[in-house]
């Protein structure tokens, strides 16, 4: 959206509050003398409507506040040569979101949205679904948690009106997980609004399950079908293998979803800009079935290389690669055995070994790791060029999970990190290294364990970066959830 069209956007959203709020209010005319307790009743509902107004009006007017300073230090950037500043280097930071909720195994009976902000901020949901439209404070160093009705999960294939926008009167973070009454959990982070592409890979596992969801009018969405074992049924009729499946002058703010038998590895394209998640709505291919998903990285932020972690509790990782062509692909990863899946060079597997490793391809590459503890969490690796120097992050309010995070990072800048104040060579014990053939440079992966709420992790050298994930092994029932904390993209 242009500078210009979301100026107009907030002033217009300003003047629709503040008219939707005295629309259909008429005080009655005040006295100069109470009559009796009937009177003084009425006059103290008015009063309370009176502040409610006031202090609604005043929300929309800092979020708007927030809107011109961002205009204004856009149009500082445009006329000086100084270049971008700190905080556009953090991509996981926005204040523009757009969300979708595929549907999971069995009846939902959480959905948390997790926000965490580097400034107080004033935070505003909408949704053309009931229930959703709601304005929040985050608060810095705290964060906020934001439940929403359980229906705007989608249950079942077709179009929807269940887009949830998110709109920040400050740079935020935001998360979310999806909770079932079946014992199965899972979350992703989402991207800012002007991170979303028109070109993704998805990744997936049995019972492949993809939502999508519109950022503009108009929109034209293209699903190639790479490889699946089973075919799709759009609107009846049946897809499989290398046919294409196109939905055209989709609405803005619509809500699309796939699902298969088996895996679906596939191609969305589309003419603007879309939000994908993708997954799996019961994940039985390892332990116990459980939801898998992620929001996914638009193509052209996937690289050659990757660090891939190892993950504290977990009896089996498993790798996922895929590839956008077929160019004589490859993956290798030192020490452990990459397998082409299927007949197509397309997508590689791996198993992990419970050590740090090293992921190389020939070809850019998009790397997924499903990690297992009795039950399977799915999630994104960031590549080196995707680390951030500062994450904020809040987990779940559940004491169903044991929470941890991982973080990786060059060996000669790792005395730099803070893990809520306190320097992480206090974690020296967990600290596992491997390193790079090709550069020579070691890489240090620390795994913590961490509290339920909310926990600040940054380098104090805004110039060094590190990889950081989130994820969550139940301690009581078999669920899981797992994300990255941060990604910066292009």
């Amino acid at each position: 959206m242009a500078t210009s069209g979301k100026f107009a956007f907030w002033t217009a959203l300003l003047i629709m509050c503040w008219t939707e709020s005295y629309s259909g209010q008429r005080l009655n005319s005040i006295t100069d003398t109470c009559s009796g307790p009937d009177e003084t009743d009425i006059l103290r509902k008015e009063l309370n409507v009176l502040h409610q107004i006031v202090k609604d009006q005043a929300i929309k007017m800092e979020i708007l506040k927030g809107e011109l300073n961002s205009v204004n230090q856009k149009l500082s950037k445009c006329c000086s040569s100084t270049g971008p500043s700190p905080s556009d280097s953090d991509g996981h930071y926005g204040k523009e979101f757009l969300i979708a909720f595929p549907k999971s195994q069995g009846s939902v009976s959480k959905v948390q949205v997790l926000i965490t902000a580097k400034e107080d901020a004033f935070v505003v949901f909408e949704s053309a679904h009931p229930g959703v439209n709601n304005t929040f404070e985050v608060a810095a160093n705290a964060g906020k948690e934001v439940s929403l009705p359980v229906s705007v999960v989608m249950d079942m294939d077709g179009i929807f009106r269940k887009a949830v926008t998110i709109r920040a009167s400050h740079a935020i973070s935001v998360y979310c997980v999806i909770q079932c009454s079946c014992s199965a959990a899972e979350g992703f982070l989402v991207f800012p609004s002007r991170y979303l592409g028109t070109t993704y890979l998805l990744s997936n596992s049995d019972f492949a399950n993809i939502a999508i969801a519109s950022q503009h009018k108009n929109t034209t969405i293209k699903l190639t079908i790479l490889s699946s074992p089973s075919y799709i049924t759009w609107r009846g009729i049946n897809y499989t293998e290398n046919e294409v499946i196109k939905i055209e002058h989709l609405a803005d703010l619509k809500t699309l979803q796939f699902s298969a038998n088996g895996y679906l590895f596939g191609l969305i394209e589309s003419n603007n800009p879309i939000a994908v998640i993708s997954g799996s709505s019961s994940d039985a291919s390892m332990f116990e079935p459980n939801s898998v998903m992620e929001y996914m990285i638009p193509a052209k932020n996937f690289d050659f290389k990757y660090i891939i972690p190892n993950f504290a509790k977990s009896q089996q990782d498993t790798y996922q690669f895929q590839f956008q062509d077929h160019n004589e692909n490859s993956v290798t990863i030192p020490g452990i055995d990459v397998t082409r899946g299927g007949g197509t060079d397309l997508f590689y597997y791996a198993f992990g070994n419970g050590l740090p490793c090293i992921a190389k391809a020939n070809e850019i590459m998009m790397p997924v790791v499903f990690s297992s503890y009795e039950s399977t969490f799915m999630t994104l690796i960031p590549s080196k060029e995707q680390y951030s120097n500062d994450y904020r992050i809040l987990t779940p309010s559940t004491s169903q999970f044991s929470h941890y995070i991982v973080i990786t990072i060059q060996a000669t800048q790792i005395s730099g990190i803070l893990i809520d104040r306190e320097p992480i060579q206090k974690y020296k014990n967990t600290m596992k290294s491997v390193t790079d053939s090709d550069s020579k440079e070691e890489y240090i992966t620390i795994t913590i364990e961490v509290s339920t709420g909310f926990h600040h992790i940054y380098h104090t050298d805004s110039d060094m970066t590190f990889g950081l994930i989130l994820y969550g092994y139940g301690t009581s029932e078999r669920i899981s959830y797992g994300y990255p904390a941060g990604l910066r993209l292009k």
